[in-house]
Order: C-alpha cells, then structure tokens, then sequence
C-alpha cells in the first residue's frame, strides 16, 4: 500500500512533526509562501497515498471557501475502495470560516489510519511584517495538526539562500553550476521561485553533455525582463560602446510601460553604474581589486559603500564582478567620471521638470547614453 513519505530529495520543505504519530501521518499541512512547491507536494501525497486504480473513487478534492469540517472529515472516514487511503485535499484550507476550523481542528484526531486529510494553505499575505488574517490557517488547526500528523512548510528562499536553490534545481536536472553562473542568476529576484526553477532548467537543456552549467549556457538562455535590458545597458556605456547602449534604450521603452517609469529606473541604475567605476577605478589603481590584486586595507574598505564595491570585493563569490568593473573603469579617467556624474544629474533634472525643454524621457535618456558613453 503507497503511503506518503517524507523525501528530503524531491521537496525543500522543512518537516515540523512535534508529536511523532504511530504510522504515516494521517493529516498533512501544507504551508509556506511558495505556492508551486506547494502544489507539487499535494500532487504527490494524492498519487502515492491513494490506488491510482481507484483514484477517480478514493481522492477528492475540496475548495476551502465552501467546504466544512463535517463533510471533510466524513468523506476521509469512508473505507477506500483500493488498496491505498481515502484521500481528501482541502485546497486552501485559510479559507474556510474560522468557526469551521476550529470544528476541523476538534475532529481531526478521529481520521482513521485509512484515511489522510491534505491540508493546503494559499499564499499568506503579508502587512507591516505580520501574515494578514485569513491568510493563514486558525491556530487550533495548526496545532491540531502537529498532534496528530505533520506541518510541511515551504518557505520561498531568502534572498541570501537562492545560492543554495539554485544548486539544487541544478542537481535535480543532474547538471553543476559554475560560479560564474551562480552569479548571473543570483542576480534574478529570488522571491520568483518559477522563473528560478525554468532559467536552470533552461540552461541545463543548453549545456547539453557538459556536467555543467556555465555562465555562457546562463547567458544564452535568460529571458529579459526590463530589469535585465537595463543592466546590459550599464555595460554596454560601462565599455563605451554607444551605438549598442542606444540600442538597449530603444529595446526598453518598446516594452509598453510607463516612459517615465522607465526612464527613472534606468537613471537609478545607470547612477549606480558610473559611481561604481569611480570607485573601482580608484581600487584598480592601487591595486586593491581585479587579478591578482592585494585585498583592499580596513582603512579602505571603511571608505566605500557596502552595497557598492566595497561588498563585492569582501565576497569571494562576487570576485568577477569585481574584475568586470575595473576592466571597465579603465575605460574612462577619473575626470571623466566626474563629468559623468554631473550629466546623470542634469538628466535627472529634466526627467522631474526642473530643468526645461519638454523633451521626452526616450530622448531625454537617449541624450544621456550618449553623453556617458
């Protein structure tokens, strides 16, 4: 007879059994922000608890905002016609009137061993820090279910620990990621799990036969947000080459977005570009970051700014960032720099009305690419 199990290889999720039951759990929670995860699991527990013979007989499936704790727990009480369980998913079950809950919450130690009660939460939703009520399962069914069986929490990774998901969707396409991959897709927002998943398994399928997944597999394969057209944008100006930055504008304001929109954000990013070469200029000429350069002093370090170059030459892993920016930074002197600088200013004058013209943001940014390149 399947039964569900607990198979730290197929699931992220941290188990949270406080009261070990005799047997498989008869009651699963499924909690946690991260809904495709989520999904995967309840589809797995009803596949392997039940016979899939009689599945169209022993598995149904209940949505939460109409179901109630009689129903649920009648129907999970009935003797499966197969050999596996009676299994009855409650998809999100946050939903349910709370008094309703509760009722569950009383009940749920009478699901027999034949029987297993999938409980799936949606994604809570998040105020001032605190999960917003109703977006959670009531506490007497969370505690009811850590009684009984088991609470599986699938937490979205942090953006500190997308490092370490990111290795593990590459061995489950049974690939390695080189470092320098790590580093491009880390740089992709680390709440968005899916994309995370898809762009590994992209480049995975791209490496072909080679075990591992290089950074121009990661390349080749990424799909561009306007986040990503941006940032080859700042490259592009960071080596000088104007026609390919005017292109890379044009790209960004056929995405159908807001002009203005797009042009602030492009000026944040294309600021955040020019002073870091200023500051990687000065490391580079004191030999302080790029190949074979000495570690930056204390003294120095103090000096920069942590989400600048500073961080970037404190961690090992952002080593070829490090080497990208100083290549680039000897592109321009120190004075042109600072000329730079005063041109991102004025553009940013123009884009908030200060300064007149009425030019539109595309030209306003187009003028500026041209300027800093």
């Amino acid at each position: 007879m399947a039964t569900p199990r607990s198979d730290k290889s197929k699931s992220t999720a941290k188990t949270k059994e406080l009261v070990a039951p005799e047997g498989p759990p008869r009651v699963i929670l499924l909690t946690g922000s991260d809904s495709e995860k989520k999904k995967t699991q309840a589809q797995r527990l009803l596949t392997e608890a039940a016979d899939q013979d009689f599945a169209d007989f022993d598995t149904e499936i209940l949505d939460g905002s109409h179901a109630t704790a009689s129903g649920a727990l009648s129907s999970v009480s009935t003797i499966p016609l197969g050999s596996g369980k009676k299994v009855i998913l409650i998809r999100d079950v946050n939903q349910m009137d709370t008094e309703e809950q509760k009722r569950l919450a009383a009940g749920i130690d009478r699901v027999p061993t034949g029987g297993l009660l999938i409980l799936h939460t949606g994604s809570p939703i998040f105020e001032e820090g605190k999960a917003k009520r109703g977006s959670v399962v009531a506490t007497e069914l969370a505690n009811a279910v850590k009684k009984v069986g088991q609470m599986l929490d699938f937490a979205l990774p942090k953006a500190d620990d997308s490092r370490d998901y990111l290795l593990q969707a590459a061995r489950e396409a049974g690939k390695k990621l080189s470092s320098e991959a790590i580093s491009l897709l880390s740089q992709l927002p680390a709440d968005d799990v899916i994309r995370l998943t898809t762009e590994v398994a992209k480049a995975a399928a791209h490496a072909g036969e080679n075990p591992v997944i290089s950074a121009a597999d990661v390349e080749a394969v990424v799909s561009r947000s306007p986040d990503d057209v941006i940032f080859k944008l700042c490259d592009a100006v960071g080596m000088r080459r104007t026609g390919e930055a005017l292109g890379h504008v044009s790209t960004l304001f056929r995405g159908g977005g807001r002009a203005d929109g797009i042009a602030a954000r492009a000026l944040v990013m294309l600021a955040r570009q020019i002073r870091l070469l200023a500051q990687f200029r000065y490391l580079g000429e004191k030999r302080m970051a790029g190949r074979n350069a000495s570690p930056p002093s204390p003294e120095v370090l103090a000096l920069l700014p942590a989400d600048g170059a500073g961080g970037m030459v404190a961690n090992p892993r952002l080593s070829w960032m490090a080497d990208k920016y100083v290549n680039q930074a000897r592109n321009f002197s120190g004075a042109e720099l600072a000329v730079r600088l005063e041109r991102l200013l004025m553009a940013d004058l123009a884009l908030k009305g200060v300064e007149p013209g009425g030019d539109s943001p595309q030209i306003v940014l187009e003028r500026l690419v041209v300027e800093l390149c």
